[in-house]
């Protein structure tokens, strides 16, 4: 008897969303020495909370992605060699030295974001390996796998880096490893792939062959993947957060790998199982119960240290449970590659809003665990109330 086996194909696109993850994980890890470098002249509670805004501009420029690919057109620059421009790219936040000015070295650093988000999302929406398409699909497990992937080994990066320097190093240009290794990382695919494998990985900029749906569509569509990514950036700002913030919440914000690793083991479990039982039926039950245990929860008094455990681990599974929704209800609608890429691009614009408050709010105040499932209950009402209607729509 003859059984078909999928299989798991991995090609030179597969890189890109592994370094969207080291991006992350790396940027948003170094939040508190760049503030020391780069603002040494502010007081340290301000400076993080701007550097986190700048550092999130990765995420807001994304949207912007195809107004910057039909400038670039005019300019008649049609192909960008993915690994070659994000090398460079990467060499810009190098060159900043601490004599510099601040506006001049904010400046700069403000490019290397800006322009980092744009060229990740158009390699996303666009990307020919040899004159052959190959798209990102974000509604496969393996889009997941590989920024969870990233994540985790940006932050290992820090950790060793962190470990092995001391403070004062780091916080005067020691920081620049992280991004040399980078570099390096990018070199070593390029030349890899231009000289070993005779492969050429480029983004061909050709914004009039994109149709998107309108940007209210796209919005809806993506309305709560933000949650996940504020996990992802919350598991990032764990290398130096607690320490820095209120001390009532030390051990919130301690977002430790279980967590990262027990949303990609949720993720992986309940995702076969949903299309098993059904999509529509899967991302209902997960609206409604998610919906019911942060109601309940709202209203319970979280004093024991359990509490903290527990939130931690709800988190996780909403993040898990979030993410498998997308993708159910993309496949239900039949969106298409562009449009859900529009739509990750809208969820990384809005976490980037929440990311500079949260900060400010976890450094001056304490956090009320009522307050987040509270917040929960509402964005997850929303989203129900969504379903139900374009049910009935």
């Amino acid at each position: 008897m003859n059984t078909s086996k999928k299989q798991i194909n991995f090609n030179l696109n597969d890189f890109l969303p592994f370094i969207d993850g080291l991006d992350i994980a790396i940027n948003f890890s170094l939040v508190i020495f760049l503030s020391s470098f780069l603002l040494e002249s502010l007081d340290t509670r301000i400076a993080v909370v701007i550097i986190c805004f700048v550092t999130s501009l990765s995420f807001i420029s994304r949207i912007f992605d195809l107004k910057i690919s039909k400038l670039l057109e005019k300019l008649k620059i049609n192909k960008i060699n993915l690994f070659l421009i994000l090398f460079f790219l990467y060499f810009i936040p190098v060159i900043i030295q601490k004599e510099f000015p601040i506006f001049l070295s904010i400046g700069i650093f403000v490019i290397f974001r800006v322009f980092t988000g744009i060229i990740i999302s158009l390699s996303y929406r666009n990307v020919l390996i040899n004159e052959q398409k190959f798209g990102t699909n974000i509604l496969q497990l393996k889009y997941w796998v590989l920024i969870f992937l990233g994540i985790a080994c940006g932050s290992l990066s820090y950790n060793l880096i962190n470990e092995i320097y001391s403070n004062d190093y780091i916080n005067n240009g020691g920081w620049k490893i992280l991004y040399v290794i980078v570099i390096t990382l990018l070199l070593v695919i390029f030349v890899f792939s231009k000289f070993y494998l005779k492969k050429n990985v480029i983004i061909i900029l050709d914004s009039n062959n994109i149709k998107n749906n309108s940007f209210v569509t796209d919005y809806i569509n993506s309305f709560i993947l933000f949650i996940p990514i504020l996990c992802f950036l919350l598991f990032s700002f764990s290398n130096w957060l607690p320490k820095f913030s209120n001390p009532d919440n030390l051990y919130f914000l301690s977002y430790g790998f279980l967590y990262l690793f027990l949303t990609n083991l949720i993720l992986f479990f309940i995702t076969p199982l949903a299309n098993i039982v059904g999509r529509r039926k899967s991302v209902i039950f997960f609206n409604i119960s998610v919906l019911i245990i942060s109601s309940i929860c709202s209203f319970l008094y979280h004093s024991l240290s359990y509490s903290i455990d527990f939130l931690k681990f709800f988190l996780s599974l909403v993040s898990s449970f979030t993410i498998c929704s997308f993708i159910l209800q993309q496949q239900i609608n039949r969106t298409t590659e562009i449009s859900c890429i529009s739509s990750l691009n809208l969820s990384f614009f809005t976490a980037a809003l929440f990311v500079s408050p949260f900060v400010f709010f976890s450094v001056n105040f304490s956090i009320n665990y009522s307050v987040i499932y509270i917040f929960l209950s509402i964005v997850y009402f929303i989203n129900y109330i969504r379903l139900v209607l374009k049910k009935d729509g």
